[in-house]
């Protein structure tokens, strides 16, 4: 009987031994599943991440714009002002004006003429024309303005008539003047000729 007790004692203590192994293995199963669940795999350190706020769609559309320069018209350099690299004693300055006399229809003097060297740096040469002299008024006078030795322009006139002059000379190296008259008794004037700088 003795035996048998001690016998049934064991078997309970056992059973209870195993039982007691089979929760603490249950439990040391769970203790290492819990941490390394994906909900637990993000780095405890890091900050929360917030979505971007939603963008206004007009916002979105209308970008912000830098305001424009302000802009300048091209600077108009007075012919007057230039030096002539040839002919400059057969205008007279007054101003901003120019008056070229007409020629002495002697051999060596046919025609007047004046040169200018531009450099290429102006883009159009403006002036008003006008007979400023003239015996009568059917005595004409030519003026004929020359770009590198193409000619670009060229007026008639007689007394109490007035043309625009207005000759595009963007590149041109050389700028020459030539008046031409049927009497020597006359002279044109050019009011206000200007060059357009570029």
């Amino acid at each position: 009987m003795a035996d048998t007790a001690s016998t049934w004692m064991q078997v309970v203590f056992g059973g209870i031994s195993l039982s007691v192994a089979i929760a603490g293995l249950v439990i040391a199963y769970f203790a290492w599943v819990q941490p390394n669940s994906p909900a637990d795999t993000a780095d405890p350190g890091a900050r929360p991440v917030t979505p971007p706020a939603a963008t206004s769609p007009v916002a979105a559309t209308s970008p912000a714009t830098a305001p424009e320069p302000a802009t300048t018209a091209n600077e108009v350099v007075a012919l007057a002002g230039l030096d002539a690299e040839i002919g400059g004693s057969t205008v007279q300055r007054s101003g901003q004006d120019l008056t070229m006399a007409c020629p002495t229809g002697l051999s060596t003097d046919r025609q007047r003429k004046i040169q200018y060297d531009l450099a290429g740096r102006y883009l159009t040469l403006t002036a008003n024309l006008a007979v400023s002299k003239a015996p009568d008024n059917d005595s004409q006078l030519q003026l004929k303005v020359f770009a590198d030795d193409r000619q670009a322009a060229v007026h008639t006139l007689s007394r109490g008539k007035t043309a625009d002059l207005d000759v595009p000379v963007a590149g041109v190296q050389k700028l020459r003047i030539e008046l031409v008259c049927q009497s020597r008794a006359g002279e044109m004037t050019f009011t206000d000729p200007g060059l357009t700088h570029t």
